[in-house]
């Protein structure tokens, strides 16, 4: 399991990337919609990550829906430039502590946006990076609850780290993919044929209703081409 370093090194390093990936761009750049999360455009994006952070340390947790909460992040910073945006990420410190939300949600959070971002502006980063252990650790948490609150069947997960259980409540069955799949699966960055279409020993169907039962996260419409 990832340490609260290790987890605190991978959100910077994600950090530090889409400081890099979107700080020069154009506006027009700017504005273009990111296909996972179609209610925002780039901007919005880098807006939301930078008021979670703000909100963490602030100790500004939702009074309403969470969807409630990420929108004043995102228009809190609509209004100013890019740099302007970075910036005021980039000063803040991230807390080693247990406030919410935890560094193991914020770091899983912040990766998943950073190939989101990627994918909307077609660029490919780095698969294999401490980001997306640490991100995929985090994925195989909330399967394993998200299995076991729907009495649904364990995961025998295969990817570059190895064999792992993510325990459910019945005869598990496999999946072999990567770290970097693990997430995206997870997240909802996949449509369902793609879900379904990933090397299952059997079928995945309960797997995939009980893994977006709550919401929080939902397949995507069409096919995501990364």
């Amino acid at each position: 399991m990832a340490t609260i370093d290790e987890q605190a090194a991978a959100y910077e390093a994600s950090r530090e990337r889409i400081d890099g990936l979107t700080r020069s761009l154009d506006d027009a750049a700017l504005a273009t919609t990111v296909p996972c999360c179609p209610a925002w455009s780039v901007k919005d994006l880098v807006g939301h990550l930078t008021g979670l952070l703000e909100d963490r340390t602030e100790g500004r947790m939702p009074a309403g829906g969470f969807g409630e909460w990420t929108a004043e992040q995102v228009a809190r910073h609509r209004d100013q430039p890019i740099g302007a945006v970075l910036d005021a990420w980039r000063a803040i410190d991230v807390e080693k502590n247990d406030a919410p939300p935890s560094l193991a949600a914020l770091s899983f959070d912040v990766v998943t946006h950073e190939h989101d971002l990627r994918h909307a502006l077609g660029i490919e980063g780095d698969r294999a990076s401490d980001s997306v252990r640490v991100g995929a650790e985090r994925a195989g948490e909330r399967m394993s609850s998200m299995l076991q609150g729907a009495s649904a069947p364990g995961v025998i997960v295969t990817t570059e780290d190895g064999i792992q259980l993510v325990e459910g409540t019945s005869d598990p069955i496999a999946l072999t993919t990567t770290r970097y799949g693990l997430m995206r699966l997870v997240t909802g960055r996949v449509s369902r044929a793609q879900a379904e279409a990933l090397s299952w020993s059997g079928d995945a169907a309960p797997v995939l209703d009980a893994l977006f039962a709550d919401g929080f996260f939902t397949l995507q419409p069409v096919d995501v081409l990364e």
